[in-house]
C-alpha cells in the first residue's frame, strides 16, 4: 500500500499538532464500510486547546471532529463522499448509544471539516455554504443538521491563527505559510516538527517525480525549509557543546525521516521494518531514499537483515 505524500504529510502534521490535546486517529475506518476518514480527533476534556498554540484549530476542534484535507480543487463528489462517511459515523454512534441505553447529545457527534486548497463559488452555492461569522473568511458552514464546514484554504487571511491550515494549501498560499513557519522562534517545538515533516515530504515528492510546474515552486520553498532544519539541528548540537550531541541529533532526525518514508511507501511501520532503520541510517540520504522507493519490502528485509 502506497500513500500519496500529501496524505501522509497532513496526517502526521495533525498528529504532531493535536496529540497533546486529545486522541488523533489517522485513517479512521468507517464502520461497516471499506472507507476511512483521513483523521478523527477526539479532544481531551481535561486539556484546554490553546488558541495561542493552535490558532483557528483551537476553536474548530473543541468537540470531536472528522478532518478531510484535499490538495486539489474540491469536487461535488468529494463533498458527497465526505458527507456519506460523516452520516455513517453518526449512525454508528447512535446505534452504540441505543445498545447502552444512553442518550446521545448532538455535541457528542463529530463535526466534519473539509479542508480544501481551492473551492469554486459554484460548489459553495450548490451546497449552500454560508460564511461562518465566528471563524471568518474562508470558513463556510453547510446546513446546521449536517454538522459540516468547508474550509477554503486559499481564502484564509495571512495571520498566525491560520498558519497550520495554510500549510495544507497550494501554490502561493502554501509558499507564504512555509515562509512564516521559518520565522517562528527556533525554540517552538511545533516549528521543528513541521520542518521535519516538510523535509520528508520534499524528499518524497522528488523521488516520486509527480510534481507540476506549480509544485516545483513549492519544492524550492521546501528546500529552504530543509536548509533551515539542517542548520537548526547543527546549531542545537553546537550549543550543547558536544560533537556527540550533534551527531546524535542528526542521527535521530535521519531515523525519523526514514521511518516517515517507510510509512509513506508501505503504509505501516511494524517491528520488522523498524529493525532495518539503523542499517539504513548509515547510508547517504539520497541512497536510502532511492532504495526505499525502488526495493520491495521483501528485498529490503533480505538486504538489510543480512547486513545487521
Amino acid at each position: 500500500m502506497t500513500t500519496h505524500p500529501f496524505d501522509q504529510f497532513n496526517k502526521q502534521l495533525f498528529q504532531e499538532l493535536l496529540s497533546p490535546f486529545g486522541q488523533v486517529i489517522p485513517n479512521f475506518a468507517v464502520p461497516g464500510e471499506e472507507r476511512a476518514v483521513d483523521v478523527l480527533f477526539v479532544p481531551n476534556p481535561d486539556v484546554v486547546l490553546e488558541p495561542a498554540e493552535l490558532g483557528c484549530l483551537a476553536i474548530m476542534l473543541d468537540k470531536p471532529a472528522l478532518l478531510e484535507p484535499f490538495r486539489s480543487q474540491l469536487r461535488n463528489m468529494d463533498v458527497s463522499n465526505c458527507l456519506l462517511k460523516l452520516l455513517l459515523v453518526h449512525a454508528d454512534r447512535q446505534r452504540q448509544a441505543e445498545r447502552k441505553a444512553q442518550t446521545l447529545s448532538t455535541n457528542d457527534l463529530p463535526h466534519l471539516w473539509i479542508l480544501a486548497a481551492a473551492v469554486s463559488n459554484r460548489l459553495m452555492t450548490e451546497f449552500q455554504g454560508e460564511l461562518d461569522e465566528t471563524l471568518g473568511d474562508g470558513f463556510y458552514r453547510l446546513a446546521p443538521g449536517l454538522r459540516t464546514t468547508i474550509v477554503a484554504i486559499e481564502e484564509l487571511p495571512n495571520t498566525p491563527d491560520t498558519l497550520w491550515l495554510r500549510l495544507l494549501g497550494r501554490g502561493r498560499t502554501q509558499e507564504e505559510a512555509i515562509g512564516e513557519l521559518l520565522l517562528l522562534p527556533e525554540s517552538d517545538p511545533k516549528r521543528s516538527s513541521a520542518l521535519s515533516l516538510l523535509v520528508s515530504w520534499r524528499i518524497s515528492m522528488e523521488v516520486m517525480d509527480q510534481v507540476d510546474s506549480e509544485e516545483r515552486r513549492i519544492l524550492m520553498a521546501l528546500s529552504q525549509a530543509y536548509q533551515e532544519w539542517e542548520q537548526q539541528t547543527r546549531r542545537q548540537g553546537v550549543q550543547q557543546g558536544l560533537q556527540q550531541g550533534l551527531q546524535q541529533g542528526l542521527q535521530q532526525e535521519r531515523q525519523a525521516a526514514i521511518a516517515s518514508l517507510m510509512r509513506l511507501r508501505f503504509g505501516t511501520l511494524d517491528s520488522e521494518l523498524q529493525s532495518l532503520i539503523p542499517a539504513l541510517t548509515n547510508l547517504p540520504a539520497e541512497e536510502y531514499t532511492q532504495l526505499l522507493w525502488q526495493l520491495s519490502r521483501e528485498e529490503l528485509v533480505q538486504r538489510f537483515s543480512e547486513s545487521r
